[in-house]
């Protein structure tokens, strides 16, 4: 029945919304589209396809290339429905790079090494050491001090999927992202990594 009264609610302000993405292609999206392509999980509300294709639209995503995805879930606690703009670190990376005052990151892990909290860039983890997070610097011209993240594996892995298999890579991720962020916030508020969001 939530999903009839969705799919009536849809084609009733199913209108198309059309703009040019900052990869230069033309974008047409609509609740119907966005509903039907582009969400994962649970059956979004009406308003929650709305606000993603406004999202789209103003931060130049292009959806259709991957560049993004609304993510639905429904909670086990609640039953509520909600709805998050994922955004892939492609995405994060690519922009942030083509900002005039981006200076560039550092990103890498945090390893325990015979006792010893260690930080070390890139993602190998050595024989008998323990991955315990991540960590990421971006600097910008406008600013004397880098945007910094430190995240905990312990916070974000599900220990499934690619947490099962790569883990310091997706810490490593985690921590970029929310550096990047923290670094141009008026270009990543309100988008999200698929790994800061809990699908519980």
């Amino acid at each position: 029945m939530a999903d009839q009264q969705t799919s009536l609610a849809v084609q009733a302000q199913d209108q198309l919304t059309t703009y040019t993405a900052l990869d230069g292609t033309d974008i047409t999206l609509s609740p119907t589209i966005v509903l039907q392509s582009l969400v994962n999980g649970a059956q979004p509300e009406p308003k929650d396809l709305i606000t993603f294709i406004a999202k789209c639209q103003a931060r130049k995503l292009n959806p259709l290339a991957g560049d993004c995805y609304l993510n639905a879930y429904k909670s086990q606690k609640t039953g509520k429905v909600t709805a998050s703009v994922i955004v892939s670190k492609d995405y994060y990376v690519r922009t942030a790079r083509n900002q005039p005052t981006c200076k560039g990151w550092q990103a890498g892990i945090v390893v325990i090494n015979n006792g010893n909290l260690i930080y070390r860039e890139g993602s190998m983890v050595i024989a008998g050491e323990t991955l315990v997070g991540g960590w990421a610097k971006v600097y910008d011209a406008r600013c004397d001090q880098p945007a910094t993240a430190e995240v905990s594996l312990d916070e974000y892995s599900t220990g499934t999927s690619l947490w099962a298999d790569k883990p310091a890579t997706m810490i490593r991720k985690v921590a970029l992202v929310q550096a990047l962020r923290e670094a141009y916030p008026e270009m990543y508020s309100g988008v999200y990594d698929s790994s800061e969001i809990s699908n519980e």
